[in-house]
């Protein structure tokens, strides 16, 4: 095994919990083992299995949809929201605790809560200015998919990342695609994260159902959960191609805003997004990847009429109590 999958692994114990036991698991060889002997193998792709027990895995969701979100991702239509998304994980965590203080939702900066780190793996100490050391801030993303908001956050703001998915074959790609992307990579259950309460500064639900009350325990206290919703124009162009197929005609978020706003105390909302010009393999990948089109027959879908997408989605910011 690629010595550089093993160390996504290093540190894991300052952040890990045993999902049988519950007690803190480390890196021994090529497992993850807890003190009372639960243990849990590295697989050659890299990420760990933790799903225990009755779980089958991601529904409409298969390994074929994954790899289609994957070649959406590379042409680069989802970029914006990727770029949003790691500069309020940068201010959150990653910029001095001294900066932007009194400033809020109002004034659409998110105010900085933790203290300046290096780039870091897992649990390592690393300096935070001259006089003070902090570990590198653990962001956990809950419902991970492929990987590629993960890896973005990684490789633009230096914060640990630890990257979980219910669907095996997410992870397994995920994890596959760079050795030396840094993310800790596991299959787990979302309604029970396997990660010590009070652990993570920031949660990443990233157009993925949400559990606020798994994501507030394993928060510190003044811990953020970063959510990102489509918008009412989020892939309008395919939706206009399935017209009647489609059991809605539109979409809005405001349900999903008012269960967050429930939930959490909301910093700042968002708007990123932009209209690109599609290739017929890039609109054929995306018409295989959304799950507005689960349960739409794609052979009485005209895609060729479909030149151009529309890519839009609220990033919710919201603060644990």
């Amino acid at each position: 095994m690629d010595a550089r999958k093993l160390e996504r692994f290093r540190g894991c114990e300052a952040f890990l919990a045993c999902p049988v036991c519950g007690a803190p698991l480390a890196l021994e060889g090529r497992a993850l083992r807890c003190g009372a002997g639960h243990s849990f193998d590295v697989a050659r792709q890299g990420y760990v299995n933790l799903l225990r027990g009755g779980h089958t895995g991601a529904g409409e969701y298969d390994r074929a949809s994954f790899a289609a979100r994957r070649r959406v991702f590379e042409a680069g239509l989802y970029a914006p929201i990727a770029e949003a998304l790691a500069g309020a994980v940068a201010e959150l965590v990653c910029a001095p605790a001294s900066a932007g203080q009194g400033r809020g939702a109002d004034a659409g900066v998110i105010a900085p809560a933790f203290a300046l780190g290096e780039k870091g793996t897992l649990g390592e100490t690393v300096a935070a200015g001259e006089k003070n050391a902090q570990p590198a801030p653990l962001v956990l993303d809950a419902g991970c998919g492929e990987g590629y908001f993960a890896r973005a956050v990684r490789e633009r703001t230096g914060a640990a990342v630890a990257a979980f998915d219910i669907a095996k074959d997410s992870v397994q790609l995920a994890a596959g695609a760079a050795a030396e992307d840094g993310v800790a990579w596991f299959v787990a259950d979302l309604a029970a994260i396997p990660v010590q309460t009070g652990a993570a500064a920031c949660v990443l639900n990233v157009f993925s159902p949400a559990n606020y009350a798994e994501f507030a325990r394993v928060l510190r206290p003044g811990g953020y959960v970063v959510k990102v919703v489509p918008t009412e124009r989020h892939l309008q162009e395919l939706r206009a191609a399935a017209g009647a197929q489609l059991a809605h005609d539109s979409y809005s978020n405001e349900r999903v805003l008012r269960h967050f706003e429930e939930r959490c105390e909301l910093v700042v909302r968002r708007r990123v997004g932009a209209t690109f010009e599609l290739e017929s393999d890039v609109a054929e990948a995306l018409a295989a990847m959304t799950p507005l089109f689960f349960h739409v027959d794609a052979a009485l879908v005209n895609m060729a009429v479909v030149s151009e997408v529309t890519v839009e989605a609220d990033i919710l910011v919201g603060r644990r109590a």
